[in-house]
């Protein structure tokens, strides 16, 4: 996809940045920055969806192609309404180690991971029932905001055995199979580190590239199945961000995240709150505000382009997913405010220091509230079928008679032709779905999301697709493109 890159001015100063409770990002002296990796490998990764909605499960795999050094990980996973953390923990992963783990429904309709892979996390046992609640929208049902949303996995230091004796080093590498996750050196990880040299003595250097991942979505019912990779973030000369995985209270400043709801102490912040995709990860790169405008402009595009099928003689379904893994860096539901409109600072909250703050989301461009979730102003679109047939005019939106067309949500579902949102459709979506009606049974669609920011915004995704050949049901994903 096309990317804009947008000149960003950084400050020198080459130190720690703390709050009063951690203190946990170690610059790099070197200057560095932060692109998208076409090739896959990164430092940084964001799988643009998960689901357990209807009887979907996803699967995901996290590899580390590094066969010298090991990664310590934060995986994160985030809510499709407003990117509420909804479940995370640490991943301390052995050069060349992959991690895999399957996400499904409980019994009380609440999302649950499960692994029995033997790479180290903290806490020790990650598999369970996603927990925090108490930060969604309690006015909805809570269980169902766990069901999808998509995930960001951070490399916040890199492990290595520089000396031959780091004990940290030999408690993840694998023995016959297994690692053996214990001892003083795992315990230790629940502190803060003084400083680097502290931090580098236990282990823990600066980190490094050569993370992978891939995600299979897949519906057991009708034993369709989507696959793909997780996009992938390579930063230069990247800054240490090790936080211990506590409820330990932090304090959330710009030398942290960007996040407006934990600056603003909306939400109290925690230790486990960080890093997240804003903390300053590119070397040298010393503010959030400063990491989210690099990192947003490295995803930011101006359109929207794929597929969609509808043919009821295959019993077509598309669904075309708008991941947004940055926007709640830039604006944020607080669920303890009004319910709608975006007047009210008790609901909408924006950290827009910084130029490019008010470039990518800001009073123009996110101007709806739909029942509680954020939503961009106006996209226009164009419609084609596979004969060149097109059309400029704005499409009946449902529910409802809108003629404009919003995207609702930072990991939205558009159904394609589906006569609303409350019949099944590929991904089964809920928590951020619309559905849109064409007058074209199969084509393509091409979003335009210049008019909305000039500089575009940082969307990703795919058409997820699925039609039948008699009993046998296929799948297929067709990723985003952009002109």
């Amino acid at each position: 996809m096309k990317r804009n890159v947008i000149a960003l001015g950084v400050a020198s100063a080459l130190s720690v940045l703390a709050g009063t409770a951690s203190a946990a990002v170690f610059v790099n002296p070197t200057a560095g920055t932060t692109t998208v990796n076409s090739d896959g490998l990164g430092n940084q990764l964001v799988f643009p969806y998960f689901t357990t909605q209807g009887d979907n499960a996803t699967l995901i795999n996290i590899v580390n192609t590094d066969t010298v050094r090991g990664k310590a990980l934060k995986v994160r996973f985030r809510g499709a309404g407003n990117s509420d953390d909804i479940y995370d923990f640490q991943v301390l992963m052995s050069p060349g180690d992959i991690w895999t783990a399957a996400v499904t429904q409980n019994a009380d309709g609440v999302s649950q991971l499960a692994t029995s892979d033997k790479t180290c996390t903290i806490p020790s046992t990650v598999s369970g029932a996603f927990a925090n609640v108490n930060r969604l929208d309690s006015t909805k049902n809570t269980a169902a905001q766990t069901r999808e949303g998509y995930i960001e996995v951070i490399n916040m230091a890199d492990i290595v055995d520089l000396t031959g004796t780091s004990d940290l080093f030999t408690r993840v590498k694998h023995v016959s199979g297994v690692a053996p996750c214990s001892g003083a050196a795992i315990e230790a990880l629940v502190s803060d580190f003084a400083d680097y040299t502290a931090m580098s003595a236990a282990g823990l250097v600066y980190p490094t590239s050569g993370l992978a991942g891939d995600w299979i979505i897949l519906n057991q019912a009708n034993t369709a199945a989507w696959s793909g990779s997780a996009l992938a973030l390579a930063t230069t000369n990247a800054n240490a961000v090790f936080f211990p995985q506590t409820d330990a209270t932090a304090t959330a400043s710009d030398a942290v995240t960007a996040d407006p709801l934990l600056v603003g102490a909306i939400v109290p912040a925690a230790s486990f709150d960080f890093p997240d995709l804003s903390t300053p990860y590119a070397g040298t790169v010393t503010s959030a505000v400063a990491q989210r405008d690099l990192t947003t402009s490295q995803l930011a595009t101006t359109s929207v382009l794929n597929e969609y099928v509808t043919d009821d003689t295959i019993a077509a379904v598309t669904d075309l997913l708008f991941s947004q893994p940055m926007r709640r860096y830039y604006v944020a539901a607080n669920y303890a405010g009004s319910s709608t409109g975006t007047g009210s600072a008790a609901f909408v909250q924006r950290n827009t220091n910084g130029t490019a703050g008010a470039t990518y989301y800001n009073a123009t461009n996110v101007t709806t509230v739909v029942d509680r979730v954020i939503c961009l102003r106006s996209v226009s679109f164009r419609a084609w079928d596979r004969e060149e047939t097109t059309t400029s005019t704005q499409f009946v939106i449902s529910p409802g008679v809108s003629t404009s067309y919003n995207i609702c949500g930072e990991a939205a579902v558009t159904s394609i032709n589906n006569g609303g949102v409350t019949t099944g459709s590929a991904l089964d979506g809920s928590v951020a779905r619309n559905n849109i009606e064409v007058p074209y049974t199969d084509g393509w669609l091409d979003f335009n999301l210049g008019a909305t920011s000039t500089v575009g915004l940082p969307v990703i995704g795919a058409s997820f697709m699925r039609a039948s050949n008699g009993a046998v049901n296929y799948g297929f994903a067709f990723p985003h493109k952009s002109r």
